[in-house]
């Protein structure tokens, strides 16, 4: 289980500063449902914790710029990123049960 201090390391933030791990903490737990369900994982089954720690990153890198990726020069065509990027959704990928739950038993 990945803990919101090893996340405020691998994001740079002050290992010492508590301030946002409920938010941390949250974005974990996100990042932990939605694989979860993309996947059809069972209770017992877990997402691998660097997953996790991928997946968490990216959405909090979103939080300052809504997802921002791209802006040109002029500032007047931007465009925002609604999925995670393609080397995390290829592990999901990996991960995923096709049919759901029931075709795992």
């Amino acid at each position: 289980m990945v803990t919101p201090q090893e996340m405020r390391v691998r994001l740079g933030l002050d290992a010492a500063d508590e301030e946002e791990d409920a938010l941390i903490a949250a974005l974990l737990a996100e990042a932990e449902a939605f694989a979860r369900t993309y996947c059809h994982l069972s209770a017992g089954e877990t997402v691998p914790d660097g997953l996790l720690i991928r997946m968490a990153q990216e959405d909090y890198g979103r939080l300052e710029g809504a997802g921002l990726s791209s802006r040109t020069a002029s500032g007047v065509s931007e465009y925002y990123r609604t999925a995670y990027s393609g080397d995390i959704l290829a592990a999901l990928r990996a991960l995923r049960h096709p049919g759901g739950r029931e075709a795992v038993r």
